[in-house]
């Protein structure tokens, strides 16, 4: 779901004033380092992004569970001049915020957002962290311990289940599905504070794909700015390679759950990258389709069922080049049969027609969001950097009314048409109490055996 998170996100946060508007130039700092400068006149806040590229998660002889861990243990673990849990503290003094995360596992993303007047401080602070961090014994136990309980809560739900199963059927052993779910057998239990001090070594380099810097700052001051923020950090030594064969295959699975105190139902299917354009089409298409009640699933649910839950659907990244649609809900467990077929004609309908009514009123809120949120700069430059990734030109998070104002009736119908699944094509999972709901479906008992389902 990522990518379209970091779309809306966009939506809401461009950037810009009535008087000075925004600019967007691809800059060199003064080391070399490359980056794209959106200048926003006058304002006093500043943020820095930028994203590492990484294939630990496509290999055999990684740790999964280091880079989960690694992401909270960097900024509270200590550093060079810090001691363990000081930097939280500082920045917050400071009224500064600084963030590390995954991006569907081909990127470690950092942001860092700083008022003008404390940038030397806040700059440092981060540098320490990244170049030195001490990554404490007892931070990193704690921090384990926390991922460990917070990841077998998730397991026990039965519609996570059914999204680990997914991810056998289309990944079986392959080192990528162990790195989405974190279910092998003793992931946590076998992680050592070694293991994410080789994650840091070989992520945190200075040539990261891209970097973007959204705020106030002239060029001259961005560049030095770039510079102390990357300053001692290794050149990469490693070549970074991302080998997976996914197999997208349509096949009908029931992960049958005695235990299961509700019944969920999933369609998932491949959709193209985002580097492929149609974000904004897909945008209004997910939410036509199934984001809320005026959505045709949930119309076909409620009308056709006479039920009082609801389906919905979305979009999800398992890498960067993976993206998937996914319709999801709950459904009453004696009517799991019937909703299968429901929700499948509602979608080859939808696919077939397209949205109804109006296109400028679904287009409403979400213009309404770029002309009311001016001034969100963390998501401004979240955006861009995706778009960076992606290989669009830079300032491409300063275009996006354009991009919006381009969708058609036209464009929406070749998007589902040439983009878009065929009803056929899904592969659906159920977990269900009852091992026959669903008749003709691959019945499992756990995830691991989806990998084997025909």
């Amino acid at each position: 779901m990522i990518r379209i998170l970091l779309i809306f996100a966009a939506l809401l946060a461009l950037a810009g004033c009535k008087e000075d508007s925004p600019t967007a130039s691809r800059e060199t700092s003064p080391g070399g380092i490359g980056y794209t400068l959106i200048h926003l006149p006058g304002n006093p806040d500043v943020t820095i992004h930028a994203a590492w590229p990484t294939d630990w998660a496509y290999r055999a002889d990684t740790n999964k569970a280091a880079p989960t861990v690694g992401i909270d243990l960097l900024l509270t673990g200590g550093a060079e001049g810090y001691p363990a849990g000081d930097a939280p503290e500082r920045f917050a003094d400071l009224n500064s915020e600084a963030d590390i995360f995954a991006s569907v596992n081909d990127h470690i993303v950092g942001q860092l957002t700083f008022e003008i007047d404390h940038l030397a401080e806040t700059v440092a602070i981060a540098n320490a962290h990244l170049r030195a961090p001490t990554l404490d014994p007892d931070w990193f136990a704690r921090i384990e311990a926390d991922v460990a309980q917070s990841l077998a809560e998730a397991q026990a739900q039965p519609v996570h289940a059914g999204f680990d199963a997914v991810r056998w059927s289309v990944f079986g052993e392959q080192p990528l599905r162990n790195g989405l779910s974190l279910d092998e057998p003793g992931v946590l239990q076998s992680l050592t504070r070694m293991d994410v001090v080789a994650w840091h070594a070989e992520t945190f380099t200075n040539r990261p794909d891209a970097v973007v810097v959204a705020g106030g700052l002239e060029a001259e001051a961005a560049g030095a700015a770039v510079d102390a923020l990357f300053a001692g950090l290794p050149e990469p030594n490693r070549t970074v390679s991302r080998d997976v064969s996914p197999d997208f295959r349509p096949r009908r699975i029931l992960l049958h759950r005695p235990d299961a105190e509700t019944t969920t139902l999933s369609f998932v299917a491949p959709l193209p990258p985002t580097r492929q354009g149609g974000e904004f089409e897909d945008l209004i298409l997910i939410h036509a389709l199934g984001g809320g009640d005026q959505s045709a699933l949930f119309d076909a649910v409620r009308t056709d069922l006479r039920a009082s839950y609801a389906f919905g659907s979305g979009i999800a990244n398992f890498t960067r080049e993976l993206r998937l649609l996914f319709m999801a809900g709950e459904v009453a467990a004696d009517t799991l049969g019937d909703a299968e077929g429901v929700v499948r004609d509602a979608y080859a309908a939808f696919r077939e027609v397209g949205p109804q009514g109006w296109l400028d009123d679904r287009k409403a809120p979400f213009a309404a969001n770029l002309s009311e949120m001016p001034d969100f700069i963390i998501d401004l430059a979240r955006s861009e950097l995706q778009s960076q990734l992606d290989g669009y030109a830079p300032g491409r998070a300063l275009q996006m009314p354009e991009e919006l104002d381009a969708v058609t009736e036209t464009s929406l119908l070749e998007r589902l048409r040439a983009a878009y699944p065929a009803p056929d094509d899904f592969i659906i999972i159920a977990v269900s109490p009852d091992a026959d709901a669903v008749p003709g479906a691959c019945v499992i008992a756990t995830p691991p055996e989806a990998a084997a389902c025909p």
